[in-house]
């Protein structure tokens, strides 16, 4: 990915929306940038960035010949990232992957609480874990399909 296309990608997200992912392809001319917010991304939200970044003069000079687009939102494969993407995720089910000080541990559990330093998740024992977002390693909110 290149710094420019992050750059000018990031310019044009709409207020509180963060770059997730941005998958740049030149030889094939294909872009694809992922997005995320606090609050929640419609089907507006991504066609208007679409058409902001294929409006783009700076896009567009970056591929003079053309490019695919493709804006969207995180798949249920994409990991948790921040604070506020756990916060969206409580009361579901999550595996995380954590450094305690002494060694690499996973959990998995349910998110009972979520702030903008730390995780609280509960595992099917009833334990509760405070883990500190700098200790996160990976965190992935498990789909069920009761």
């Amino acid at each position: 990915m290149s710094d420019g296309l992050k750059h000018i990608v990031e310019s044009y997200l709409i207020e509180g929306a963060v770059l997730l992912d941005l998958l740049e392809d030149k030889s094939g001319g294909y872009i694809r940038v992922v997005i995320d917010s606090e609050n929640t991304i419609t089907l507006n939200d991504t066609a208007g960035l679409t058409k902001r970044l294929k409006n783009s003069e700076e896009v567009n000079m970056l591929y003079p010949d053309g490019y695919r687009l493709e804006v969207t939102t995180p798949g249920i494969e994409q990991p948790i990232q921040y604070p506020f993407q756990y916060k969206k995720n409580i009361n579901r089910e999550i595996t995380l992957m954590f450094n305690d000080g002494c060694d690499i541990k996973n959990i998995t559990g349910v998110i009972v609480n979520a702030d903008n330093k730390r995780i609280k998740i509960t595992d099917k024992s009833e334990n509760m874990f405070c883990i500190p977002y700098d200790q996160v390693q990976s965190a992935k909110v498990n789909i069920s399909f009761k």
